[in-house]
């Protein structure tokens, strides 16, 4: 049986409540070594984006910022990935 050719996919991986786009470095390296696409968006409120935390920041927000990402870049197929609070991000994507 022949082997399907490799495709590339895209990556949106989106990191848990106490963390950053950062977290996902090494996972993303290897996913980029491999020839894939790799986004890995720092949620509002987060991370190196903590300074923005305001009582504005909930869920819908971070789902929105997920979703722009996903607009902005032009992303289609993608395969979505959710860490912990992450999880909850992209149920709602």
């Amino acid at each position: 049986m022949a082997q399907e050719p490799f495709r590339s996919k895209t990556f949106v991986l989106v990191h848990g409540a106490s963390q950053g786009g950062w977290c996902w470095r090494r996972v993303s390296d290897r996913l980029e070594r491999r020839g894939n696409k790799v986004f890995t968006p720092t949620l509002t409120g987060l991370g190196e984006r903590s300074h923005l935390m305001s009582r504005d920041v909930d869920l819908d927000m971070h789902i929105t910022d997920v979703v722009n990402v996903i607009k902005w870049e032009s992303l289609e197929g993608i395969v979505l990935v959710g860490h912990s609070y992450g999880g909850w991000v992209v149920s709602g994507v």
